[in-house]
């Protein structure tokens, strides 16, 4: 690709991307970070953009994110990072060696427990294999919780597990229990998960990065007593997509902020700019205050929409799924593709993709079925999404 040279700003920012060369996409994931997560209200990028202009002592800053954040979280205090993932390593290596200086130092090397009970993780084959014996452990966003030094010992199946097999899998060596917020079916709720942890005196690590809304949720796991929560700071709450926070105990949290930026720890690669700090608190404050209740009948009404314009395929099924496989109030349309027409998800993602406009949508849990989720979208945009899959499946609905 050719470089281009510095130009006017007024004509770089009229088109930012064409500048560079790169297309936009049509986000019909809703906030994959792959396709660049969310878009931040203006609000957000004033206060970031005044941010900018300034110099700041980072630790103030800091504290004040913490005050302002944590009467939201009902938390003791929090600390914002560079991510959820960022959130979930400094927070597991904070609940691994406390605030003592000479074991941190010594991170990811570990003088003491770092086991971590979860849920047992997915097994996937090893590319251009389907042999189960040659499938790997996808860790997924826990890997956070491996670089910071921790182990996993997994319990249960990826259907079900049962919370006498979490108690009987804790021992002298459990730093921790590591669990994915949200209600999946198979699986005790959060509340019994945190009482069990607090009655066995080990720490529970909450990973809620993609829970908002509803709004309960940003209170709900604090409430129930776990120990640390880990958020995105972009996805549901749009603020900035590289922005994160960690909340709950006030030792757990003074000791992550000790590993983190502005200090040398194992936590500076979580590093936040002091605009993101801004951009981040400004969308919680106002977040907070959205009408809640009819957005989400806006996402069902623009959901419904799209579903009623594939129920015409041919070698597809749409389905208008209400709450996702984690139990989360996220409305999306599932495509089942016909298996017999040869038409993989996989495919139909490619398509889309490399289509103009490129669309983006999310892959299904089994090959022939795709998801589909324009919460974000504007009708304009949900029109595209829709000819654009009725142009692939069926070319002759398109000016119908």
């Amino acid at each position: 690709m050719e470089l281009l040279a510095p130009r006017d700003v007024a004509e770089v920012v009229e088109d930012v991307y064409a500048s560079l060369g790169v297309r936009r996409v049509i986000n019909a994931t809703c906030h994959w970070t792959r396709f660049g997560g969310t878009i931040m209200p203006p609000q957000v990028l004033a206060a970031m953009h005044a941010a900018a202009n300034a110099y700041v002592d980072v630790g103030a800053l800091l504290d004040a994110a913490s005050e302002r954040i944590s009467r939201h979280t009902h938390a003791d205090a929090t600390y914002v990072v560079s991510g959820c993932a960022a959130a979930l390593m400094v927070g597991a290596a904070a609940v691994m060696v406390g605030e003592d200086a000479r074991k941190a130092a010594m991170l990811p090397e570990i003088a003491g427990p770092r086991r971590w009970i979860a849920r047992r993780f997915d097994r996937r084959a090893v590319p251009g294999t389907a042999e189960l014996p040659t499938a790997y452990t996808h860790f997924g966003y826990a890997q956070a919780v491996r670089g910071a030094g921790g182990t996993f010992v997994e319990v249960g199946t990826e259907d079900a597990v049962l919370i006498e097999e979490i108690d009987a899998a804790i021992d002298d060596e459990t730093a921790g229990m590591y669990w994915l917020a949200g209600d999946p079916p198979g699986a005790p709720s959060p509340e019994a998960l945190i009482a069990l942890a607090r009655d066995r005196a080990v720490p529970i690590l909450i990973d809620a990065s993609n829970v908002l809304p509803p709004p309960e949720s940003l209170h709900r796991y604090i409430d129930a007593g776990a120990d640390l929560v880990a958020f995105s700071g972009g996805k549901g709450l749009h603020g900035p997509q590289g922005s994160g926070f960690l909340t709950g105990r006030a030792d757990l949290v003074r000791a992550a902020r000790a590993l983190g930026s502005p200090n040398q720890g194992i936590g500076r690669v979580c590093k936040v700019s002091k605009e993101e700090m801004v951009g981040l608190v400004t969308a919680l404050d106002l977040w907070v205050d959205r009408d809640h209740r009819a957005e989400r009948r806006r996402a069902e009404r623009r959901t419904l929409w799209l579903y009623d314009q594939l129920g015409g395929l041919t070698d597809a099924e749409p389905e208008y799924v209400a709450v996702d496989h984690l139990g989360r109030p996220f409305p999306t349309v599932h495509l089942r593709l016909d298996s017999g027409a040869g038409m993989t998800e996989r495919t139909l993602r490619q398509r889309l993709l490399d289509g103009s406009p490129s669309i983006a949508i999310m892959p299904g849990f089994d090959p022939w079925t795709a998801r589909i989720d324009v919460r974000e979208l504007d009708e304009e945009d949900i029109q595209k999404v829709a000819d654009a899959i009725l142009a692939i499946l069926m070319p002759a609905s398109i000016g119908r």
